[in-house]
C-alpha cells in the first residue's frame, strides 16, 4: 500500500512549541511535592518513556498503511520520504515521534534521530537512533530507554543497544527493573537480556542486583515471567539463621502444564545435612490436590535417620451432590517437628489420615446429608515421651435430616455408625440414633425455643482384659426449652448517640441421670465452661458421654450500637446456671453430687471503643473455691493498618504447662506493628510467664518499604519455648522485589499469628 504524507500547516507548527514533548534522556531529578519523599534516588536519571504523539488521525486509512505528518517534508512518492520537525510515523499500532526520519518506502524501513519515540503496542522505546521495518516489526535502537506493560506489571529499563522482533527483545549492556516510572531505587543490570513475551520468558547474562548503588547478588544467567505467570526455573533462595545453624533452600519450579506443576527443594541444614523435599500440585475441573514430602537421610545432630515427612491432600467432586477427599500426613519419628519444622508447643501431634466422603440430597421435604469417613491418626510422643493416641474411626458412617415444617416447627434426625480400634483399650463398634423436634416461636421483641429428642446408642464391644464381648445400651430423653426478650432505649454519651439493648435470657435442659461407666468412651472430651456452654444441653463432646441435666441458665447481655450507622460498639454478658437437684456425670462416666446447687459464674465483655481502640474481658469465678478460675483482659489500638499495639494479660487457676501437668499461670503478652519513620516499621512481641518467671516468646524485627513500593526488606529474630526447658531462635530476613522475586524467609506468618492486627506493609497506604 502507498503511504500518505501530510505536511501540517503553519499554526500546527507554531503550536507545536508550547506541547509537551517526551522527556530528555537526562532530566533534572524529581521533586518532592507537600514533603513526600520522592520515588527516586537522588540525582538518578528519569526513568520513564513519554506516551506517543499521534496526528489523530490515525486508523482512517486502513490496515498496513503509513502515515506521516510533519513540518517539513520531501522526497520520491514509493521511493524514499525524508521529513523532519515533530515527525509522525503511524502504522497500524506502532507510532514513530522524531526529531527526523528517513523512510525506505520499498523495504518499509523507518531510520529515525535525533530522538526518537517508538510504541508498538506492547511497549514503548526511546533513544537516539532508530532502524525499524514497519511492516516485519524489527529493528534497532541506540541509546534506548524502554518501558513494557503487561497484564498490570512494569518491566522498564535502559540500554546501549536494544533489538525488537515483534514481540521480542534483545538488550545488551542494560540495566532494568519492574518498578513504578522514575524510580531506580533497584535494578539488574545485565550483560545482555532477552525478553520473549510471546514465550513470557526473560533471561538475564551476567546479572547483578543492585540495591541504591551497592551490588548485593550474582549470577551468571537467570530466567523470570514477563507477566508473573508461571514458569520453570530456579525460585530465589531461602536462607535462614538459627538453632541449627545456617540454612538455605534454593528450590527449582517446574511449570509442567496450565493445570499441575512440581516444586525441587533441596535444603542444607549446617548442624543436620542435606534434605531434600518437594511438591507436586494438580488441578482438574472435578479434583485438585497437593503432595508433598521430605527426606533427611543422615541427621548428624540426631540419633534418628532417613527422616521424612510426607503429606496428600485431595478434594474431589464426583457430582452436584457427591465430594469426597483424602487428608494424608506421616512423618518418620516422634522428634520431627520439633527437630526440623520448629514447633513452639511441646504437646501431642495428633497428624490426620483420613479418607471422606460426603453426598447431600433431598428426602422427604428436607435435607439429608450422608458423611463417611475412615480416620487413624499418627500419634507422636512429646519430648518427655507423653503420648495419648485417640481411637480410630474405621468407618464412620453418619446420616443427618432436617425439615422445616410452616416456618415454625423443626424435625431432625442424626444417625451414626462407627467401628473403633485402638491397640491398647477396648475395641468396638456403636450406633447412634438422635431425633428431636423443634419449634421456634417469635417477634420483634422475643423468641420461645422448645425442643424434644430422644438419644438412643448402642454398643457392641469385643472381648478386653478379663471381660468377654458384650452389648450395652444408654436411652435418654433431652428436653430444653430457651427464651429471650429484647428491649432498646435511646442513650447518649458525650455527644455520640447510641441504641442500648437489655436482653435478658433463660435455658432450660432436663436429661435422666444415667450410670455410664460401663460404656467405653471412644471420643467424648470435656468442653470448657464458657459463656456459650451454659446454652447447650450436654457438658460433653461426642456421643459416650450424656451429662445429667436439671438446670435453669439465667443471663442478661446489653449491647450499645451506634445509631447512625448501626455497628455494634460494646458487648457484654453474665450467666450462671441454677441446678434442681445435684446428679452430676462424670467424665468416667460415673454418678457424683453437685456439691453446690448453682454454676460458677461467667461473664464477658468487648467493644470498639473507638474506630481504633478494641478491648475485651472474660472472667470465669469459681463459686465453690470463692475466687477467678480464668481471666483475660486485652486491648488493641489499631488506628490505621500498620500500626497496631496490643496487650494481654491472662490468668488460669488450673492450665495446662504442658504433658498433662497442670498448676496455676499467670502470662502477661505486649505485641507491637509500628511506623517509627516514614516506611520504616518495628515489630515486636513478647510474651512472658509470671508464674515461672520465664520468656515463652520473644520477637522483634524491622520492616522497611520503599516510597514506591517498588521493593520490601524484613529482618525478624524470634526466640520461643518448645517444651520444659527446651527453646528455639530463628532469625528471619526477606528482600522483595515487586513483580519480580523475594529473595531470603518470610517472617510474614509468624509475624500474622504473633501480632494481632499486623498488616503486610505492602497493604499500607502512605499519607
Amino acid at each position: 500500500m502507498f503511504p500518505r504524507f501530510y505536511v501540517k500547516p503553519l499554526v500546527l507548527a507554531l503550536a507545536s512549541g508550547f506541547a509537551v514533548t517526551a522527556a530528555p534522556a537526562l532530566a533534572a531529578p524529581s521533586l518532592s511535592v507537600n514533603g513526600a519523599v520522592s520515588c527516586r534516588a537522588p540525582n538518578a536519571p528519569k526513568h520513564t518513556v513519554a506516551p506517543p504523539q499521534v496526528s489523530g488521525e490515525a486508523g482512517e486509512d486502513g490496515e498496513g498503511v503509513t502515515r506521516i505528518t510533519a513540518d517539513d517534508m520531501q522526497g520520491q512518492s514509493q521511493i524514499r520520504v525524508q521529513a523532519k520537525g515533530e515527525v509522525v510515523v503511524e502504522r497500524d499500532d506502532q507510532v514513530v515521534n522524531a526529531d527526523w526520519i528517513d523512510y525506505d518506502q520499498a523495504s518499509h524501513t523507518v531510520k529515525a534521530g535525533d530522538r526518537f519515540t517508538l510504541a508498538d503496542g506492547t511497549g514503548r522505546v526511546e533513544g537516539e537512533k532508530l532502524s525499524y521495518n514497519l511492516q516485519k516489526r524489527e529493528g534497532a535502537a541506540e541509546g534506548a530507554r524502554f518501558e513494557v506493560e503487561n497484564n498490570g506489571r512494569r518491566l522498564q529499563g535502559t540500554g546501549a543497544k536494544v533489538e525488537m522482533a515483534d514481540k521480542r527483545y534483545r538488550l545488551t549492556q542494560t540495566r532494568f527493573n519492574t518498578c513504578d516510572p522514575n524510580d531506580e531505587s533497584w535494578y539488574i543490570e545485565a550483560d545482555s537480556i532477552d525478553a520473549d513475551y510471546d514465550k513470557n520468558i526473560g533471561v538475564a547474562r551476567n546479572a547483578k542486583l543492585v540495591l541504591g548503588k551497592v551490588p548485593i547478588l550474582y549470577t551468571p544467567w537467570i530466567d523470570f515471567p514477563l507477566n508473573g505467570q508461571r514458569k520453570s526455573g530456579l525460585l530465589a533462595p531461602t536462607l535462614k539463621v538459627g538453632s541449627d545453624g545456617v540454612e538455605l533452600s534454593t528450590p527449582y519450579y517446574f511449570n509442567l502444564a496450565p493445570n499441575y506443576d512440581a516444586t525441587f527443594r533441596p535444603h542444607f541444614i549446617a548442624r543436620r545435612g542435606l534434605q531434600l523435599g518437594g511438591d507436586f500440585r494438580y488441578l482438574q475441573p472435578n479434583y485438585r490436590g497437593k503432595i508433598q514430602g521430605a527426606w533427611l537421610p543422615d541427621d548428624r545432630a540426631s540419633d534418628y535417620n532417613n527422616r521424612y515427612k510426607f503429606d496428600w491432600e485431595h478434594s474431589h467432586r464426583f457430582n452436584a451432590r457427591l465430594t469426597g477427599g483424602i487428608n494424608f500426613h506421616q512423618v518418620s519419628d516422634d522428634a520431627y517437628y520439633r527437630d526440623l519444622l520448629g514447633t513452639s508447643l511441646d504437646s501431642n501431634t495428633h497428624l490426620n489420615r483420613q479418607l471422606w466422603l460426603q453426598h447431600e440430597t433431598d428426602l422427604g421435604g428436607g435435607r439429608l446429608h450422608n458423611y463417611f469417613t475412615v480416620q487413624k491418626y499418627q500419634t507422636l510422643a512429646s519430648a518427655t515421651g507423653y503420648r495419648n493416641p485417640p481411637y480410630a474411626m474405621l468407618p464412620q458412617v453418619s446420616s443427618s435430616w432436617f425439615r422445616h415444617f410452616n416456618n415454625t416447627f423443626s424435625a431432625h434426625v442424626m444417625a451414626q455408625a462407627t467401628r473403633f480400634e485402638h491397640n491398647a483399650k477396648q475395641e468396638g463398634s456403636r450406633l447412634v440414633l438422635y431425633p428431636s423436634v423443634a419449634a421456634n416461636f417469635h417477634n420483634s421483641w422475643g423468641f420461645v425455643r422448645p425442643k424434644v429428642g430422644v438419644h438412643a446408642t448402642h454398643y457392641r464391644l469385643d472381648a478386653y482384659g478379663s471381660q468377654g464381648k458384650r452389648s450395652e445400651n444408654r436411652v435418654l430423653p433431652i428436653v430444653s426449652i430457651q427464651s429471650g426478650m429484647t428491649f432498646e432505649r435511646p442513650l447518649t454519651l458525650g455527644r455520640q448517640g447510641f441504641v442500648q439493648t437489655l436482653e435478658p435470657r433463660v435455658y432450660y435442659a432436663y436429661i435422666p441421670r444415667r450410670n455410664q461407666s460401663t460404656l467405653p468412651n471412644f471420643d467424648t472430651s470435656e468442653n470448657s465452661f464458657t459463656y456459650e456452654q451454659l446454652f447447650r444441653e450436654n457438658l460433653f463432646s461426642g456421643q459416650d458421654r450424656i451429662n445429667a441435666a436439671n438446670f435453669l441458665t439465667t443471663a442478661l447481655q446489653s449491647r450499645l450500637y451506634d445509631d447512625k450507622t448501626g455497628i455494634e460498639r460494646f458487648n457484654a454478658g453474665i450467666g450462671q446456671r441454677f441446678y434442681f437437684n445435684q446428679d452430676d456425670v462424670l467424665l468416667d462416666g460415673s454418678l457424683q453430687k453437685n456439691i453446690r446447687n448453682r454454676s460458677d459464674t461467667l461473664a464477658f465483655a468487648y467493644g470498639r471503643l473507638s474506630d481504633s481502640v478494641h478491648a475485651e474481658t472474660q472472667w470465669h469465678y469459681n463459686e465453690s473455691l470463692k475466687r477467678t478460675e480464668k481471666f483475660n483482659v486485652g486491648m488493641r489500638y489499631n488506628p490505621s493498618p500498620g500500626k497496631t499495639v496490643a496487650m494481654r494479660y491472662r490468668y488460669g487457676r488450673f492450665e495446662e504447662w504442658y504433658d498433662n501437668h497442670y498448676g496455676r499461670s499467670k502470662q502477661v503478652d505486649v505485641a507491637v506493628q509500628w511506623p517509627v519513620r516514614q516506611n520504616y516499621y518495628v515489630v515486636g512481641r513478647y510474651n512472658y510467664d509470671l508464674t515461672h518467671s520465664r520468656t515463652l516468646q520473644q520477637l522483634v524485627g524491622l520492616e522497611y518499604r520503599s516510597p514506591c513500593r517498588c521493593w520490601s526488606a524484613s529482618l525478624v529474630g524470634q526466640r520461643y519455648v518448645t517444651g520444659l526447658g527446651s527453646s528455639k531462635n530463628a532469625v528471619y530476613f526477606q528482600l522483595q522485589l515487586r513483580d519480580l522475586t523475594s529473595v531470603g524467609n518470610s517472617p510474614f506468618e509468624q509475624l500474622r499469628t504473633a501480632i494481632p492486627g499486623y498488616s503486610s506493609i505492602y497493604e499500607v497506604k502512605q499519607p
